[in-house]
């Protein structure tokens, strides 16, 4: 008949007073008499443990070897025994990591503890050093501010401390859950542009009324006339009539037709008029110019010199 239960074999480097309990736990469970336990402790403590002993009692045949004799042997070499000093060391450095959960942290303190003989000082000790190596700095603070703390009241604090952070993080899952069905019960959906729209032909038309909506509300909220695009304002002057041609939906200084009686009004130099043309003006008084300066050339010198030619005109 097989044993009821099963116990994995020694790992080196854990306590081996609670493995030897737990394998008590196994014969207790099996009936195993004095006997016969030597036999089935090395048969489940696996090949580190039988090579350990095979050290301890090297020309010792561990038939003739006694099973309290082999536990004591293997706790000596297995778990041995640090100072006090050392423990103490271990026991303040022990502060909460950044993902333990405050429960962790207070029975690992309180196990460190047990290893320290600090005697009547132990339950001080514990709460001291809960105070000072929780991670998260407002319950540090909260449990600083409590007048008469003591080890109960603190652990108390951090565990209310946690169920209160598991009751809202459910809470909030919750109403998102609900807040989702709700909106699926109503025909809401969710567009890609981040909008609400409403399900259906009917709901097409209501998203569109709400976007437009939200256009002229941002329109409004987020700046003037001046600066907003020429799509945001159009329609500014829908309910305006123009003076000079009396038509709705502009004012006279954006009117076209007002613009082009302004344009008409404007003579270039390329339109026709009463004028000379400039390019048959200027054409003549060339031509004038160059007549009297043949004339010019061909008059004979006065015999006088200039002033000779002078009284000559001057006669004339």
């Amino acid at each position: 008949m097989g044993l009821i239960g099963s116990i994995d074999p020694y790992v080196q480097g854990t306590s081996f007073s609670h493995y030897v309990e737990q394998m008590e736990f196994i014969f207790s469970s099996n009936d195993i008499v004095e006997g016969k336990k030597k036999d089935i402790f090395l048969s489940l403590c696996g090949v580190t443990v039988f090579q350990e002993l095979k050290r301890l009692y090297p020309a010792t045949d561990l038939k003739t070897v006694s099973y309290a004799d082999i536990i004591k042997k293997l706790k000596e070499r297995y778990d041995k025994v640090e100072s006090d000093i050392v423990m103490r060391y271990k026991f303040r450095c022990r502060v909460q990591g950044p993902n333990e959960t405050n429960e962790n942290f207070l029975l690992d303190v309180k196990l460190l503890a047990e290893t320290c003989d600090f005697g009547e000082f132990r339950d001080s000790a514990i709460r001291d050093q809960l105070v000072y190596g929780v991670y998260d700095k407002d319950l540090q603070q909260k449990l600083l501010d409590e007048e008469k703390l003591t080890l109960k009241i603190a652990e108390r604090i951090l565990k209310t401390k946690e169920v209160a952070a598991k009751s809202s993080q459910a809470i909030n899952r919750s109403s998102g859950v609900h807040s989702v069905s709700v909106r699926q019960r109503l025909g809401w959906k969710d567009s890609t542009d981040n909008r609400r729209v409403y399900g259906g032909r009917d709901g097409e038309r209501k998203g569109r009324e709400r976007s437009r909506y939200d256009d002229r509300r941002s329109t409004y909220h987020h700046g003037s006339y001046r600066s907003r695009s020429r799509s945001q304002t159009k329609g500014r002057y829908s309910n305006f009539i123009c003076h000079y041609c009396n038509a709705r939906g502009h004012i006279q200084k954006n009117c076209y037709k007002f613009l082009n009686q302004q344009k008409h009004a404007v003579q270039f130099v390329g339109e026709t008029s009463s004028v000379e043309n400039p390019h048959e003006y200027f054409k003549r008084l060339r031509k004038d110019y160059d007549s009297d300066a043949d004339s010019d050339r061909h008059r004979s010198p006065s015999p006088n010199g200039p002033q000779g030619a002078d009284k000559a005109h001057k006669n004339e």
